[in-house]
């Protein structure tokens, strides 16, 4: 068990045929759990156990039956199974966190408003039975937040918090400013406000400019730090241990994305720990690499390209509607740029690929993302001098083929956010390409050796291509928050692949560079470069580009 591990309490549960959730409660010597006496008629035992019960209550908010909700505010209840809820007026665009934790019940969180907007969550993402919902509310008016249990089985105490990060310093709390290369201390105690997941923050403001290269650090001989950057948009970035398990201090350093007031959040790992620590800005060091968010009006450059009509080898079914369908679902998605093109069958040559290529990568900005998305054949190709294994990969295009090494030299002077979806045999292959520069993010259909195979019934091309397609319609956003981070879209891309496999796995060929052909499996890849495409990445943020605006068609 790992110290992050062993600071969170587990609360297990055993479902039963009725579905009814038992629950049992285990804690760890940081977590504040409810302790129930040992029967041996020790006073002083019982007493001391009643005491920090009493002190635990003590810190917990009044309680609430329901009624109006302001972000920012903390309220605290007691569930008598069914369901509570409250009413939370807000904007349309607002970003909202809402986090929902009990010792004594599995939490289930919703919110519902205007125009049939609907989240929830059961679990969050700590690993325990508790909730959070981070989402983009999309109108002005009236939304409804619901505390609930599991299968309404639980009942019992529980704490309910909300924030507007864009704007996370409670009323009444007062930040203290911090410039650059000064360092200030502080002092967390039991007092100072909570974070959403109830640890004491102490916050500091900073004056940035887009472009600094900044570097935050919290550090504490005390306590085991956690560090949380507020941008003035509302996104925000983390950092919990410096250099692992072996240094608890807290770093981030980070390219400041837009001009104005960024908020430093001082706090602890583990609840309930107090002591000295030390806040510092300082510029980030040359050759640091430096987290670069996405700014909230990220758009998508795309090349979207699908050859099924080949004249010079065998036709395909439906992969030319494989790119046009992909450039359909990121406009409706509201993040396709004007600039992007779509190639496909007899357009989708090596001249016109090579020329949209060049056009895109000159025009995409440092927030936007580049995507080359290709569905036809691919092959592989022997004594090949280009790579170790003596062979290389290609895309097969309507004309010609383009090997990986090509695509390689291509994209050597482009320095922008890139995704490369290839469902083709031997797409994976093209990994050269993501290895070669940071923040780049591949999604192959199979293994460089392994062939790809046609999707089966009315669904698309390709698997990977139907599947990116659930992707772009909203799956890989998994936390609602209007924005696909590269995470989600690893992990939403390899779930759905797995599930629809799990059954009926998709047997195919290998080739190896001998053209020696095996029995085998079609795995996706997904290649982020090792940590150079970061799991917190935001590749697209959903109607950062107005749907009005059509992309052109070559």
């Amino acid at each position: 068990m790992n110290k992050k591990q062993g600071a969170l309490m587990m609360k297990r549960f055993l479902m039963g045929s009725a579905g009814v959730a038992a629950l049992a409660l285990a804690a760890t010597e940081l977590s504040a759990s409810v302790v129930t006496p040992p029967d041996t008629g020790d006073s002083d035992h019982a007493a001391l156990v009643l005491a920090k019960e009493k002190a635990k209550q003590a810190r917990k908010p009044m309680g609430s039956r329901g009624g109006p909700l302001t972000l920012g505010e903390v309220r605290g209840g007691q569930l008598q199974r069914g369901q509570e809820s409250y009413t939370l007026e807000a904007e349309a665009g607002q970003h909202v966190q809402i986090a929902l934790s009990s010792d004594d019940f599995d939490t289930v969180l919703r919110i519902t408003g205007p125009g049939g907007f609907s989240a929830e969550n059961d679990d969050g993402p700590d690993g325990t039975l508790n909730s959070l919902i981070d989402t983009r509310l999309p109108a002005d008016g009236t939304y409804r937040v619901t505390v609930s249990s599991y299968q309404n089985s639980g009942s019992g105490s529980y704490r309910l918090a909300t924030m507007d990060p864009a704007n996370p310093v409670p009323a009444g709390v007062q930040a203290r400013s911090i410039g650059m290369g000064q360092a200030l201390t502080g002092v967390l105690a039991q007092s100072d406000p909570t974070r959403l997941t109830g640890e004491s923050v102490d916050y500091y403001r900073f004056a940035g400019r887009q472009g600094q290269r900044i570097t935050f650090d919290v550090e504490s001989d005390r306590i085991d730090t956690y560090l949380t950057l507020y941008m003035p948009d509302g996104r925000t970035e983390e950092n919990d241990d410096r250099r692992g398990l072996e240094d608890t201090n807290s770093s981030l350093s980070i390219t400041l994305p837009t001009d104005g007031t960024y908020t430093i959040g001082a706090s602890s790992f583990a609840y309930g720990e107090s002591g000295e620590y030390t806040v510092r800005v300082s510029e980030a060091p040359a050759g640091v690499r430096t987290v670069r968010p996405s700014s909230g009006n990220a758009q998508v450059y795309a090349l979207s390209v699908g050859v099924a009509n080949y004249e010079r080898i065998s036709p395909l079914n439906r992969t030319d509607e494989d790119a046009e369908r992909v450039t359909y679902a990121l406009r409706q998605a509201g993040v396709l740029a004007p600039e992007s093109v779509t190639l496909t069958d007899r357009e989708a040559t090596r001249a016109n690929f090579r020329a949209a290529l060049a056009d895109l990568a000159s025009q995409v900005g440092p927030d936007d993302t580049l995507l080359i998305f290709f569905s036809g054949h691919g092959e592989k190709v022997e004594n090949m001098t280009t790579e170790r294994d003596g062979s290389a990969e290609t895309i097969e295009l309507f004309d010609d083929a383009l090997f990986d090494y090509e695509l390689a030299e291509m994209m050597e002077g482009v320095d922008a956010r890139t995704l490369l979806v290839i469902d083709a045999c031997f797409a994976g292959g093209f990994d050269q390409v993501i290895d070669q520069k940071d923040e780049r993010m591949g999604i192959f259909s199979s293994d460089a050796d392994t062939l790809s195979l046609v999707a089966q019934g009315e669904k698309s091309g390709g698997y990977i291509s139907h599947i990116f397609l659930e992707a772009l319609e909203g799956g890989a956003d998994m936390n609602g928050d209007g924005a696909v981070e590269a995470g989600e879209l690893s992990e939403f891309m390899r779930r759905e692949f797995y599930r629809m496999v799990l059954a009926e796995p998709l047997e195919t060929d290998a080739e190896d560079f001998r053209d020696h052909e095996v029995p085998s499996f079609q795995h996706i890849v997904i290649d982020r470069g090792g940590d150079g495409m970061p799991f917190q990445q935001v590749l697209m943020n959903f109607g950062s580009a107005e749907p009005a605006r059509l992309a052109r068609r070559n």
